[in-house]
């Protein structure tokens, strides 16, 4: 009898050892449940603020140009809606005269529209789709148990093929060193809090013309009602090539506020 207890106390003992690694759930399947859930479709309106920052050349022939605007996004059933207010209608009217006069003139509404398309705002403001069609692309390396913003999180770690960023066979075979990380950081449920993409790579095009690019994109992401929004993302590219420096800069970020459009 004291020899089966023994068993059963040691047996006991074992199974609340690994339990925990039992008990825990598969990350990515979380990951991909939560982005199945999480497609609502109902109407929505919400403010788009865009910052962006394009740097050309270096020293003494450096070019800095900065946009900032703020548009409205509607999505219904309909479709996706961009929605102009008067103010900023006046703005790109005076700047595209002023650019009429002065190419060199300060045009940072005009700098800021150029950025923005409807894809990336379609993803935005459906991001579960977008985000599971990247999970898909990569290559799953592991996950861990983390702290996102004091709370208990957990971080899976993929790697992105080239055919993630360059969908052209014929430049992808001038790239002769690439690599790319994608971070994605989950709740308990496997809703997504935040995420980013790492690149870089250099190549040759012929035998003068050298490349070398290396960028990042950061997201936030929120939920409203059933629908996942990405609420703030954040991109940087760099360029260094035959041709010179180039550097591009932008923020994108979702504001719940009422819509005014005066």
């Amino acid at each position: 009898m004291q020899v089966v207890c023994k068993f059963l106390i040691i047996g006991s003992l074992v199974m609340l050892n690994l339990y925990p690694a039992y008990s825990r759930a598969d990350g990515l399947g979380e990951l991909k449940g939560a982005l199945n859930r999480l497609q609502g479709s109902d109407s929505i309106t919400i403010e788009l603020k865009s910052l962006t920052v394009d740097t050309k050349g270096e020293g003494d022939k450096k070019i800095v140009t900065h946009g900032e605007v703020n548009v409205w996004l509607k999505d219904d059933t309909n479709g996706l809606h961009v929605l102009y207010s008067n103010n900023v209608l006046n703005s790109m009217e005076h700047e595209a005269r002023l650019q009429a006069e002065d190419e060199e003139a300060e045009t940072p509404t005009l700098n800021a529209i150029d950025g923005i398309n409807a894809s990336e705002l379609h993803s935005m403001l459906s991001a579960s789709a977008s985000l599971l069609s990247d999970i898909n692309q990569a290559n799953f390396i592991d996950e861990k148990q983390t702290i996102h913003e004091g709370q208990n999180s957990r971080l899976l770690r993929f790697e992105l093929p080239m055919e993630f960023f360059i969908s052209d066979k014929k430049v992808r075979s001038y790239v002769s060193k690439f690599e790319a990380h994608y971070l994605v950081w989950i709740a308990s449920d496997g809703t997504p809090l935040e995420s980013r993409i790492e690149f870089n790579g250099r190549g040759r095009v012929f035998i003068f013309f050298k490349i070398s690019a290396a960028g990042s994109t950061f997201s936030k992401y929120q939920v409203l009602d059933n629908r996942l929004l990405i609420s703030r993302k954040e991109s940087y590219f760099q360029n260094d090539s035959s041709l010179g420096l180039f550097e591009y800069s932008e923020i994108k970020s979702l504001q719940l506020e009422t819509l005014d459009l005066k």
